[in-house]
């Protein structure tokens, strides 16, 4: 092969790399999530039979467990200064624990996935009022149903995830469909 032939196969072959590059950089970010952030740690939130505790292991905590039709489980989350889940059991009477790292510089997306008709809710700090008996979750809530076509990312409230406040208590209720639902972190440019 003479010098200029060799020149525009190994042109051809770069060209081909950086193509791959580009798009996959360009596709590692699911629809929603702006262009220039950066995963850096997700969870997943699944669903464990009714009325059972979990006693399996934690998926180099990537997972948490709640009960399937639970109306009490329990998630505190603290400071330690990186993302990690500490403690993954939220059955029965539980509190599993994740550990988060300055939310201000960090997006959290969320989706529910499974069958239609899922349902999970994610209290942060649940008070109630004491006139009304309504439950009040003072720093947001995640509320999400699993309807039909493709699960969407959606943003959490930051203050969700904020450690600086000091163990938060979550409480999370779902319904006899839910199957999982998915925590991205992401680090904003």
């Amino acid at each position: 092969m003479n010098p200029i032939a060799k020149r525009g196969a190994a042109l051809a072959v770069l060209m081909a790399m950086a193509f791959v590059f580009v798009a996959g950089t360009a596709l590692a970010n699911p629809g929603g999530i702006p262009d220039g952030y950066r995963k850096v740690y997700q969870f997943n939130m699944i669903v464990y039979p009714e009325g059972q505790s979990y006693d399996g292991n934690c998926g180099n905590g990537r997972r948490i467990f709640v009960n399937r039709n639970t109306n009490n489980a329990k998630v505190r989350v603290s400071e330690e200064g990186y993302w990690s889940i500490e403690d993954c059991d939220a059955t029965q009477d539980k509190t599993a624990v994740l550990y988060t790292d300055m939310p201000a510089e960090y997006a959290v997306y969320v989706r529910i996935l499974g069958q239609p008709g899922g349902h999970i809710n994610i209290c942060g700090d649940t008070v109630t009022d004491f006139q009304t008996g309504e439950h009040l979750c003072l720093l947001g809530e995640i509320d999400l149903t699993r309807g039909k076509g493709k699960s969407q990312f959606s943003i959490a409230p930051r203050a969700m995830f904020d450690e600086d406040l000091e163990d938060i208590m979550w409480k999370v209720e779902t319904n006899s469909g839910f199957k999982l639902v998915q925590f991205r972190i992401y680090e904003m440019p």
